[in-house]
């Protein structure tokens, strides 16, 4: 069974190739724009969600916002947050791992890399 990875990108070329790299290495990808769209799908199919990936920097609802939101919930808590993200701010950082983040991730990133900690998170 395909896992399934939540992307929030509010940038339509980042996310469509965030996700089709996602797709070819087999897992699920459920496209998201920005944080309150995510909380939408979080609401309906949590259960079906392995990981969410998603950026810092986004209108309406900031990553760090839906980050604190997912963990503020019980049906959405045990699920791994991932930012994928330019940003590079020690204190953001610092910040997000005391909120619950799972691992921060910056842009341009290695793809090995990057696929071997979402297959250690997604366990």
């Amino acid at each position: 069974m395909k896992k399934t990875v939540l992307v929030v990108e509010d940038f339509a070329s980042i996310r469509d190739f965030v996700c089709e790299i996602l797709e070819k290495k087999g897992y699920h990808a459920i496209k998201t724009t920005n944080g309150n769209e995510a909380l939408e799908v979080l609401s309906r199919q949590a259960e079906e969600i392995s990981l969410v990936l998603l950026d810092y920097n986004m209108p309406e609802c900031t990553g760090m916002e839906l980050l604190k939101k997912i963990k503020a919930n019980p049906a959405t808590l045990p699920i791994p947050v991932v930012f994928l993200t330019t940003e590079s701010d020690p204190v953001k950082m610092r910040t997000a791992k005391d909120a619950g983040l799972a691992a921060w991730v910056r842009k341009p990133y290695k793809a090995d890399t990057f696929f071997a900690l979402l297959e250690n998170l997604t366990r």
